[in-house]
C-alpha cells in the first residue's frame, strides 16, 4: 500500500483503511501487479501509461519460441521506431541474468530483458506458453494475447510462412487506439511451468 503517497491524519487501523479509500478514490498508487526484474536485479513494472506495450513471452530451451527469433526482430523493427516498448520476459526457473543474456546474444535480440521468476508479468498477461504477446494499450488495459502469427499450426507442425499476422495486427489496433474487449488468440509453444 503507498503510505508513502496518501497521507489522512487518520491513527492506526484507521490510516491503513483511509490510505486505501483515498488511493482507490484518487488513483495515487500506481499498479504494482506487473513486475518483473531487469538484468541487474532492479523491479521494473514494464506497462506505462500512454504508451503501447507488447510483453514477448520467450523460452530459452524452447524450440518453436527460438524459431520466432527473426520474425520477432522484424517486428520489433517495424513498431519500435512508432512507439511501442518491446520488452523479452522470461518466466523459466533457469532463466538467470547470465543465461539470458547469453540467449540474446545467441539469436540477435536486442530488445529490454526482462526476467520474471515469481510469474507476476505471466499472471498479469495471462500467458501460458512460449513464445506468446500480451499487448497493452496506452491505458494499461490488454488488448491482446496469444500468438505472433500463424504460422505454427501445432507443436512440430509448421506452414512454410504465415498467412494471418495476429501481433501485427493487434499492434496497428492498439496504435490506432481502437477499444474493444481484449482479442485472444490461442498460441502454440512450449509451457511455462510453474514459478
Amino acid at each position: 500500500m503507498c503510505s508513502d503517497r496518501v497521507s489522512t491524519g487518520l491513527g492506526g487501523g484507521r490510516r491503513a483503511a483511509g490510505i486505501a479509500l483515498a488511493s482507490l478514490l484518487l488513483g495515487a498508487c500506481p499498479r504494482t501487479e506487473a513486475r518483473g526484474l531487469d538484468l541487474d536485479g532492479n523491479a521494473v513494472d514494464p506497462v506505462t501509461p500512454g504508451t503501447v506495450t507488447a510483453l514477448v513471452f520467450v523460452g530459452a530451451k524452447c524450440p518453436v519460441s527460438n524459431r520466432y527469433a527473426p520474425e520477432v526482430r522484424r517486428i520489433h523493427g517495424r513498431f519500435g521506431p512508432r512507439g511501442v516498448a518491446f520488452e523479452l520476459v522470461y518466466a523459466g526457473r533457469t532463466d538467470t541474468a547470465p543465461a539470458v543474456r547469453e540467449h540474446m546474444a545467441s539469436y540477435g535480440y536486442t530488445l529490454r530483458a526482462l526476467r520474471d521468476p515469481d510469474h507476476a508479468l505471466v499472471r498479469r498477461a495471462g500467458a501460458t506458453v512460449t513464445p506468446e504477446v500480451a499487448v497493452f494499450g496506452r491505458r494499461r488495459e490488454l488488448v491482446y494475447r496469444g500468438r505472433i502469427d500463424d504460422r505454427q499450426v501445432d507443436f512440430g507442425v509448421a506452414r512454410p510462412e504465415a498467412t494471418r499476422h495476429d501481433l501485427e495486427d493487434a499492434l496497428e489496433d492498439a496504435l490506432a487506439d481502437r477499444r474493444g474487449p481484449a482479442r485472444i488468440v490461442p498460441a502454440v509453444g512450449c509451457s511455462i511451468g510453474p514459478p
